[in-house]
């Protein structure tokens, strides 16, 4: 076999080299898209990019057809301007679905946010406070239907608010759960044989360092701290 020539190793091997560079560079911008996707900035900036496209266009058109009606002997004005109001007319399309997605987040979030305010109030009832009671007592619940709606309204972006909705699912989760324990609790209390020292010992595994009234109040204040501001 006869030896390859050093020049065409060479070129090659430049070659190899020169496609890794492309692949790595490809993958960073891969990445920087997927992030730039996920942002409010970016949706933010994309709704602003659309809608100046769409009202420079209509301007455009306006300036030829102006210009046409003075000048109607040039027919070249007439393509001219039907193209740009169809131009136009399809990216105000974008435009108000782009808003109209906007303005749904806006209002679910808003939703959600007040009804984790609520919650928040419950959790600051008397009723939950870490003096013993001296009688039987019906404990508050919390609610998610706020956060159930805004799971299946579709308003919340799937790269953009995928951290955001995977909290949700779990509060909704802790909620349920949380619930069902002041259920079981009640049924305790509330049974004819339970004493008061039965009852003060079920207040106080309520109110523990570790206990679930303490980890669920810690999912609230980490759900409201994640929602983006008003």
């Amino acid at each position: 076999m006869s030896e390859e020539d050093p020049a065409t190793v060479a070129r090659e091997q430049a070659v190899i080299r020169a496609r890794r560079r492309v692949l790595v560079r490809l993958r960073v911008l891969a990445r920087v898209v997927r992030l730039s996707k996920g942002s409010a900035t970016w949706a933010a900036y994309r709704r602003t990019v659309v809608t100046t496209v769409s009202y420079g266009l209509l301007a455009l058109a306006f300036v030829l057809g102006v210009i046409w009606f003075f000048w109607p002997e040039n027919s070249r004005w007439e393509p001219a301007v039907n193209s740009l109001t169809l131009v136009a007319g399809l990216t105000g399309i974008f435009v108000e679905r782009l808003t109209a997605e906007a303005e749904r987040r806006s209002e679910v979030l808003r939703a959600v946010a007040d009804e984790l305010q609520d919650n928040t109030r419950l959790l600051a009832d008397e009723r939950f406070s870490p003096d013993p009671p001296g009688h039987r007592q019906v404990y508050p619940r919390l609610v998610v239907s706020a956060v159930d709606l805004a799971l299946v309204s579709g308003a919340l972006g799937r790269h953009r608010d995928a951290e955001l909705v995977g909290l949700m699912h779990r509060w909704r989760d802790t909620v349920h759960l949380f619930n069902r324990r002041l259920d079981l609790t009640e049924i305790s209390t509330f049974s004819s044989s339970s004493t008061a020292e039965e009852l003060a010992a079920f207040h106080r595994a309520l109110n523990r360092e570790n206990s679930y009234f303490a980890t669920t109040r810690q999912m609230l204040e980490t759900l409201l701290e994640r929602l983006p501001p008003r």
